[in-house]
């Protein structure tokens, strides 16, 4: 798995390539556009062979002399999105996971549509508190952490609170996968699987189940949420990647409906997760 300095690196480099095609194509040679911008020859060098991160005016200033005004609002994007491209849990957690927990809910107060897929675990937003308090107890032992799995936990019950309070809605997407792995006790895994059917009814939510078919067109190796159409947030093992470039969103916009095309709803999906929990049950 790629470390953050490596995505970070990977990143800067598709923003200098994008670069150095504008250029290209526009028939300038890197002199040329130094020279109308007023800038020290080596800069544009710097620029497109990763050696320096552009500025939002630099961007605006390159595509106007390329004639690639189009560009701008990826490009703007893809900088600010390098510029804080990892909210890292390490520094976050510093004082415990609560903290974490807690930052999300500003984000979570203004979204008004989600959508969420996690493949292996059940999203917080429709965690029992039980199931929660599992979950991050096992991030904070992982991690090594500060133990403040308590406030941590009364933080995600608080996020929750977006479901039932004005009109935002909801879309999510889980793996069978998550159905069978157990964060809890086999009884509080039984309590989770009747969470899911309590949320599946609720008219301001989606909630489906993607199941292996041989003809899904994707399946990501990283859970991630979409919030409205602004930013997508990816998790991974060290941190996590905040999306903002555009044309990054649509293509996560493109996976969620391509899963979406693989899951199961309504009666389906809840004979699913009864199934699980007569699983659960017979398990104590």
């Amino acid at each position: 798995m790629a470390t953050l300095q490596q995505r970070l690196d990977e990143a800067q480099g598709i923003l200098a390539a994008r670069l150095r095609e504008i250029r290209n194509m526009a028939g300038l040679t890197g002199r040329d556009l130094a020279q109308q911008a007023g800038w020290h020859f080596s800069k544009v060098s710097k620029l497109e062979n990763n050696k320096q991160l552009p500025t939002e005016v630099d961007v605006r200033e390159w595509c106007r002399i390329c004639d690639a005004e189009s560009h701008i609002v990826d490009l703007i994007a893809n900088v600010r999105n390098i510029n804080t491209f990892y909210t890292e849990w390490r520094r976050l957690e510093e004082t415990g996971i609560g903290h974490v927990q807690r930052s999300f809910l500003p984000l979570y107060e203004r979204t008004n549509q989600f959508r969420v897929f996690q493949h292996s675990a059940i999203p917080g937003l429709i965690q029992t508190e039980a199931y929660a308090r599992g979950h991050l107890s096992l991030i904070v032992n992982f991690r090594g952490i500060p133990d403040d799995v308590d406030r941590a936990v009364q933080a995600r019950m608080k996020q929750q609170e977006v479901i039932t309070a004005g009109t935002r809605r909801f879309a999510f997407l889980i793996g069978e996968q998550a159905l069978h792995t157990p964060f809890c006790a086999p009884g509080d895994m039984a309590g989770q699987m009747d969470r899911l059917t309590e949320v599946s009814r609720r008219a301001n939510v989606s909630l489906g189940v993607v199941v292996w078919r041989a003809e899904t067109g994707i399946w990501p190796p990283e859970n991630f949420w979409i919030y409205d159409t602004e930013q997508v947030r990816v998790d991974t093992v060290p941190g996590q990647v905040r999306v903002k470039a555009p044309g990054d969103v649509v293509l996560y916009e493109k996976a969620f409906q391509t899963l979406s095309e693989s899951a199961v709803y309504g009666a389906e999906a809840q004979e699913l997760f009864a199934s699980a929990r007569r699983k659960w049950i017979g398990k104590e």
